[in-house]
């Protein structure tokens, strides 16, 4: 405590609590940081390999792979990022400009794959705004090299462009039949499949997801993994059928 006088008017007994809860409290915060920054770094090198990218880009892991990396950018460089103050940061593995220049090297790599900017034009923690004002902040301090600054300051212009994309897609599939839903999200599904389990039908995205945190049949709770799943082949022709469809008459209108 900053105040000498006030620390000392305190008994005994709280002190001793309030100092166990300060150093407990610094030892998961440092265990914290030091985690995010060998996370970071290591998504960082991992992503400079062409095939190891393309696994983070599948449908079941980039959805993860972009809201975690925006969450961590709205803390850094969102408004109460810029208000933290930490006294001695180096003690509690707080390296904000490290974490920058890994994080939006990440970025980067992933900047001209459309599979990545359609995630983030439909992931709620997208914000342009942000990612300029990292640009910037990345500029001013050179924390990236010119390849990496010129690909992340392309990230905004590409998932502008995906948006629309996305828009359309939604505005075409607005009324689509339910048969075409994912059940769990609601969502137009893009690669059906079939549960043998429970003989319903799921994105298989969804169902990927589900099943890395729990190998069970959603809808009835036997077990399931992602190999007893089988391609909807009949129920994705149907889709692609009803979609080209409303294309056309999309196209005519």
């Amino acid at each position: 405590m900053a105040n000498a006088q006030e620390w000392a008017s305190i008994p005994e007994n709280q002190r001793e609590t309030i100092e166990e809860r300060h150093s407990e409290n610094e030892d998961n915060v440092k265990s914290t940081l030091q985690t995010l920054n060998k996370t970071l770094e290591m998504l960082g090198w991992l992503n400079t390999d062409d095939e190891i990218r393309r696994l983070f880009l599948l449908d079941e892991m980039v959805s993860r792979l972009v809201n975690m990396l925006f969450y961590v950018l709205q803390k850094l460089v969102g408004a109460k990022g810029l208000e933290l103050k930490v006294d001695n940061p180096e003690s509690y593995n707080f390296k904000p400009k490290d974490m920058l220049r890994d994080l939006c090297t990440i970025f980067a790599n992933f900047a001209q794959s459309s599979e990545f900017c359609t995630e983030c034009a439909r992931s709620g923690y997208y914000d342009a705004e942000l990612v300029l004002k990292a640009a910037k902040t990345c500029r001013k301090l050179n924390l990236l090299t010119p390849e990496n600054m010129k690909s992340f300051e392309s990230l905004s212009v590409s998932v502008d462009a995906a948006s629309k994309e996305v828009e359309d897609l939604d505005e075409l599939t607005a009324d689509a039949p339910d048969e075409f839903l994912d059940p769990l999200l609601m969502t137009f599904m893009k690669d059906p499949v079939f549960l043998p389990t429970s003989e319903k039908y799921m994105d298989r995205s969804t169902i990927t997801q589900h099943l890395l945190n729990d190998p069970k049949d959603p809808f009835n709770r036997k077990d399931l993994t992602i190999d007893m799943v089988k391609p909807a082949t009949e129920l994705k022709e149907k889709m692609d059928r009803w979609l080209d469809e409303k294309r056309k008459a999309a196209n005519v209108d």
